[in-house]
């Protein structure tokens, strides 16, 4: 009885991982997205390059205070989120993009990285549901410019985030109305369509009606109708089998 005797080499294994990140890293020292023209810049990225410049410059010296994936410039970590909440895809098939050349767990560390300070800061900044009194002039008079209905201030609307198939046990929650999973947003925007608000924490399922009351959005008008304001709405429309019905929701839930 003779004996074999089996050898695994795994060495170029090692030596093809070995190349591709250094491919990779050619790729990112030689990447600059603000080289696409801009109509391909929109498709990628959902914001126009000025708007990335400036969301760049805001997050920049945030960005530059953390240590994980620091070796990465910061213009490649803004685009790799942008890239990604784009897509809606798996991170590995961000990575693999040839405009962008990292791995999948740089992608992770990347997204964690940038959506924090995305989250925190600037969110927080810009995003507020609070008007002067010289705002709420104009919107008024902007939206009765344009459909002589007085008191609107804004429009609200829901929107579905397609996702990623979520764990077995939880895909009834996110499979939503339209055939697919999300995550069922709603938004508030002025008349110059600055967002006023956004909810983003209910999946699919969830009806808009559902969302609204459960959000802060509601406690806040609820408090400020207290507060004996009146006569301001939010417009939204729904629709129903072929007809169209303008839904108002007023602001301050006069009686």
């Amino acid at each position: 009885m003779s004996t074999t005797e089996l050898w695994f080499d795994d060495s170029s294994e090692d030596e093809n991982l070995v190349e591709l990140a250094r491919n990779r890293k050619r790729l990112r020292d030689a990447s600059n997205p603000l080289e696409m023209d801009s109509t391909a810049f929109i498709k990628n990225f959902r914001l126009s390059k000025e708007a990335f410049v400036d969301l760049l410059s805001a997050t920049e010296d945030l960005l530059q205070q953390c240590t994980r994936a620091k070796s990465i410039a910061n213009i490649l970590k803004l685009a790799t989120v942008l890239r990604f909440c784009a897509q809606g895809s798996y991170q590995l098939s961000i990575g693999n993009e040839n405009m962008l050349g990292l791995a999948q767990p740089t992608v992770s560390v990347v997204i964690s990285e940038v959506l924090d300070v995305l989250e925190n800061f600037i969110c927080q900044r810009w995003i507020k549901f609070i008007y002067t009194g010289v705002e709420l002039q104009q919107a008024k008079a902007h939206f009765y410019s344009k459909s002589r209905i007085p008191g609107i201030i804004g429009c609200v609307d829901g929107t579905h985030i397609k996702i990623v198939a979520p764990k077995k046990e939880f895909q009834h929650l996110y499979y939503n109305r339209k055939g697919f999973f999300s995550i069922n947003a709603m938004v508030v925007c002025d008349h110059t369509m600055k967002i006023r608000y956004i909810n983003a924490k209910n999946p699919g399922a969830t009806h808009d009606s559902m969302v609204f009351h459960m959000s802060s959005l509601k406690a806040h008008l609820e408090q400020q109708h207290h507060n004996g304001i009146r006569n301001t709405w939010l417009l939204g429309m729904i629709k129903y089998k072929t007809y169209i019905y303008f839904l108002f929701l007023n602001y301050f839930y006069p009686r």
